[in-house]
């Protein structure tokens, strides 16, 4: 799951564990109060009520198993090609073609590779949600049933880009893996105090699930003119990201439907601390600052920018119709909605002030910066 940026050395995110700005005592309360609420007995039994449409409108986004690739389908395969040339045949072709990956590009896929890898600390995330999870790893209902095969379709994102970078060649493998490693174990944390609440959860995870599908479909885009089998790889994976999306694009627009208050209140306590990438505790061991130089990289390569952020929140609030909401908001409901909707115009303006910036670093030199993931050499960025 790719996406915002927070610039955080490894001190501060340590410290913090999380990417959320520090707030005071009261907006503490506030968090509390507002998380609190959606895990009312009335609320969660929304979800409840909300199964048999689940079964019906989010289920059937999943792949069949038999209609499901797998990683296998994209790589050369040793048992089918045979010990003597086919495969390593096959292999130096995936490796001459790897070779011309830029290293740029090549440090934004092992990015996405390492935040797909994660996905233990991710399946755990739909599980902490009331009314939601999974209770016994195996439950029945329709809620549970989608989180594993959720789980299941993402779990071949980071099996097929690990194995691809293995073949290329071209990066430190046993840096990578130690870098996803470090990463479970240090897990996320980007809902704070509403963790366990389905509102606030469901709106987080949609919007990963864009931010995703717009970061691997810009790789499969940058790479299709020297790498086709690495393109259609990404491909690959946007299809299914798109999916997940629309999946929880539909869950989140029938709680607007059911709950237009509850879930405006929500969406505007996600978007007043911003959606974090889940990778944001991304460490390797040597840099302190990895995850900053890892979003650097994405930004001027273009897998990934600034002004995503702001146009996948143009495209929720088109798309669940928060500007149209009047019928059944409380006071805080309507502020919430007001500020949602002013956002992107705020976002706009800090864009074109760092547009401006960067406009004056280009005027510099840029920024040799080192990556243990490709054996330490040096990516040129412009740092803020």
């Amino acid at each position: 799951m790719n996406r915002d940026k927070p610039n955080m050395c490894r001190r501060c995110r340590s410290s913090s564990r999380t990417t959320m700005p520090v707030i005071d005592k009261r907006e503490k309360n506030d968090d509390e109060d507002e998380s609190t609420g959606h895990l009312a007995p009335e609320k969660l039994e929304v979800l409840a009520h909300l199964e048999p449409w689940a079964e019906a409108h989010v289920l059937p986004l999943l792949k069949p198993f038999n209609a499901a690739w797998q990683p296998s389908d994209f790589l050369p395969d040793a048992a089918a090609l045979g010990d003597d040339e086919g495969f390593y045949a096959a292999c130096r072709d995936l490796r001459a073609r790897a070779a011309g990956v830029p290293d740029a590009i090549l440090v934004c896929l092992v990015g996405n590779m390492v935040t797909e890898e994660a996905l233990p600390t991710y399946q755990s995330v739909p599980n902490r949600f009331e009314g939601a999870r999974d209770l016994t790893g195996a439950d029945a209902t329709a809620w549970a049933r989608w989180i594993r095969g959720w789980s299941a379709e993402e779990n071949r994102h980071g099996d097929v880009l690990s194995r691809y970078l293995l073949l290329s060649g071209r990066v430190d493998m046993r840096q990578v893996d130690a870098t996803v490693h470090r990463l479970i174990a240090a897990g996320m944390d980007a809902m704070g105090a509403a963790a366990r609440c389905p509102y606030h959860g469901f709106v987080y995870v949609a919007f990963q699930e864009r931010a995703t599908a717009i970061s691997h479909g810009n790789t499969a885009r940058l790479v299709a003119g020297g790498d086709a089998a690495l393109a259609r790889i990404c491909g690959a994976i946007t299809a299914d990201e798109k999916r997940h999306e629309a999946a929880y694009t539909r869950i989140v627009g029938k709680l607007f439907e059911v709950e237009p208050d509850a879930a405006v209140r929500a969406l505007g306590y996600m978007m007043r601390r911003r959606i974090s990438m889940p990778a944001a505790l991304m460490d390797d061991g040597r840099d302190g600052d990895l995850y900053a130089h890892y979003s650097a990289a994405a930004e001027q390569a273009r897998v990934y920018t600034a002004s995503d952020y702001r146009e996948i929140l143009e495209h929720m609030i088109g798309k669940w119709g928060v500007q149209e909401l009047a019928v059944g908001l409380s006071g805080e409901g309507r502020r919430a909605r007001d500020y949602v909707c002013g956002l992107p115009e705020k976002i706009r303006r800090v864009e074109e002030k760092a547009h401006d910036r960067a406009a004056a670093r280009a005027k510099k030199k840029p920024t040799d910066v080192p990556f243990s993931w490709i054996f330490d050499r040096p990516v040129s960025v412009a740092l803020p």
